[in-house]
């Protein structure tokens, strides 16, 4: 089989490999689509700990069960599946809390930047009826706004504030108007995401033309957005979210930064205002959740750009020149 295998750096190379057989509770999956998402841009900028190379990445994919081992009991040769990425030890302080995203041994297994890969069947799920395998690959960031959105711990009514209209920021925009919420203002430079924010149902903002803070205050009685979703990862957009948001309010900080980026909080504001600032990490027990949702999301709109396997790198490079939403690897 073929692989993209990333050696560190910007360096990928397609290699030929055995496809593996799935051991023991095992599930080997033909790959059919593998989202890029942020985490993929700071993998080739080497910014991002938790992989070591050499190593296929990519953690947003579905495909085609080819083949199981003994003891799989919940998947059949030829289902439709996707795969929810890594696991943890279960043993851990933060695991036996329920908390497994905390976890201190996660587990990660080679991922779906590959024709084949080999998983543990409590990783795979059942693809939707009806859903694609490319809408099925962004069931790893839906898991991941799901998350965001219980740490908000929103009542229905709520005007929501969202900076970012990547994938993570238009899907918290989904899940905010089906859950509840009256308003949600987003802010993006980029027009084409703010075009499909719109369609979904968003009061898009152009930051850069705009005045956002007016905007904000304006849509929501002088008094802000309940909560703030900072869905970025810049360490500016953190500082602008505790200033926009209402007095008693909460930001989540979904994005995901350089892990040496610094921010600029005044500890007086959060203070004066009794603000909650949240971090979100990944997805505790919500994957499940996510794939239920995903034949109840728009998401035509968020896909667009394929590549082949052969061209993961410059997918990769895409996502960090935003061009599109969600960027696609169909092997």
């Amino acid at each position: 089989m073929r692989a993209a295998v990333w050696h560190g750096g910007e360096h990928l190379t397609l290699e030929e490999r055995p496809v593996p057989a799935p051991a023991a509770n095992e599930v080997l999956v033909k790959v059919a689509a593998c989202g890029i998402c942020g985490t993929d841009v700071h993998i080739i900028e080497d910014k991002f700990p938790l992989y070591p190379p050499p190593r296929v990445i990519g953690h947003e994919y579905t495909g085609t069960a080819a083949a199981v081992g003994s003891g799989v009991t919940k998947v059949r040769p030829g289902d439709r599946v996707v795969v929810e990425p890594g696991y943890t030890c279960g043993d851990c302080y933060f695991c036996r809390q329920g908390r497994e995203n905390l976890c201190e041994r996660r587990i990660v297994h080679p991922g779906g930047f590959a024709e084949y890969t080999c998983v543990p069947e409590r990783l795979v799920h059942l693809l939707p009826e009806g859903v694609s395998f490319e809408m099925g690959a962004l069931a790893e960031p839906l898991a991941c706004a799901l998350h965001a959105w219980d740490l908000a711990a929103l009542p229905s009514g709520a005007r929501i504030g969202i900076l970012g209209g990547g994938g993570v920021g238009l899907l918290l925009t989904q899940l905010a108007l089906h859950s509840g919420a009256v308003k949600v203002i987003l802010s993006e430079p980029r027009e084409h995401r703010r075009a499909v924010a719109k369609q979904l149902g968003a009061i898009a903002v152009d930051p850069m033309r705009e005045d956002l803070p007016a905007i904000l205050r304006e849509e929501t009685d002088g008094l802000g957005p309940e909560v703030v979703f900072e869905a970025v990862g810049h360490p500016a957009l953190l500082t602008q979210a505790l200033e926009f948001v209402q007095r008693g309010g909460t930001v989540v900080e979904v994005g995901v930064a350089d892990p040496a980026a610094r921010a600029t909080i005044r500890p007086y504001l959060l203070f004066e205002k009794e603000l909650t600032l949240r971090g979100s990490h990944m997805r505790p027990h919500t994957f499940h959740r996510a794939v239920r949702w995903l034949p109840r999301l728009t998401l035509a709109p968020l896909l667009g750009l394929e590549f082949p396997l052969g061209e993961t790198l410059e997918a990769i490079r895409s996502q960090r020149e935003g061009k599109g939403i969600k960027i696609v690897v169909k092997p």
